[in-house]
């Protein structure tokens, strides 16, 4: 069976890599049982799109393509990548053949990358529904502002403990980024922006710990933004307030705190609006 496997590739460093792999396998290095399911994924792939899978359907659009190694770290990628795009909203069933028919990857690879999206909170397991995009409610968003509360003034107050000009630097440019984006209409941008103000704030704290987990945090909370990158405008929102919060963080600490916490209220109740929006468009 391998070497029927091999002989789909003609690039010699190819093959010496399958043979690499396979003495592996033998070696008791890896399940010589799951390195021929991939083999054997990877070649059918070979030999139906001519060396390489461009996924459609579910990850269509997305611009990723499977190279001749596909692993779950790299599967995970690329659901993660159609999930905070957009492209699979909140609620869908992942289904495993078919993800795996798109991915040229076996099923146990894409049980492997949705334990991984799992862990991020991207997916959940559902009993009779099996593998499905997390959906973000009402009490999700009220928790996700309480813990990013939490771990932002934390770098609120290490920033006013050590005023690191870098930190501010770094707030500055993000600040017009967001402005910049803000004033040409662009919402992805505008998000993106905000996402590493806030991450960039954090990390003042200097706490890997705490950065990861704000990080999920936002990730979590991407899952419903991703759904309406033109939220700014269904919610009426015309200006941006995070050179405000800049001026803020410059001052003392007890007045950046306050404007913090005002500042992810009002991020709060405006995520509240648009998940109210998205529930009220799903039952339309």
């Amino acid at each position: 069976m391998f070497q029927e496997i091999v002989e789909q590739y003609d690039n010699p460093e190819e093959r010496s890599g399958l043979k690499e792999m396979h003495h592996a396998a033998n070696a008791g290095v890896f399940s010589v049982d799951s390195v021929y399911d991939e083999l054997s994924a990877i070649a059918s792939s070979r030999l139906f799109h001519g060396g390489t899978t461009t996924m459609t359907r579910l990850l269509a659009g997305i611009g990723t393509t499977m190279q001749r190694q596909s692993t779950s770290g790299q599967a995970a990628s690329a659901i993660r990548d159609a999930i905070l795009a957009g492209q699979i909203p909140p609620g869908t069933p992942l289904r495993e053949a078919a993800l795996a028919a798109e991915l040229a990857v076996s099923r146990n690879t894409v049980r492997e990358a949705a334990r991984i999206l799992e862990a991020e909170s991207l997916v959940r397991y559902r009993m009779n529904r099996g593998i499905v995009v997390t959906e973000i409610t009402a009490d999700d968003v009220r928790d996700i502002y309480a813990a990013r509360s939490a771990a932002e003034l934390a770098g609120v107050n290490a920033l006013a403990a050590n005023r690191d000009s870098a930190i501010y630097k770094k707030l500055a440019e993000l600040v017009e980024r967001i402005e910049n984006a803000h004033g040409t209409g662009d919402a992805a941008q505008v998000l993106e922006g905000d996402r590493l103000f806030h991450a960039t704030l954090v990390s003042a704290a200097a706490s890997p710990r705490l950065s990861q987990f704000h990080a999920r945090l936002q990730q979590e909370q991407r899952l419903a933004l991703a759904l309406a990158e033109q939220s700014s405008r269904q919610l009426g929102r015309t200006a941006d307030d995070h050179r405000n919060l800049l001026d803020a963080l410059r001052g003392s600490r007890s007045w950046a705190r306050a404007q913090l916490t005002k500042h992810l209220q009002a991020g709060n109740a405006e995520l509240q609006r648009l998940v109210d929006l998205l529930a009220q468009t799903g039952d339309s």
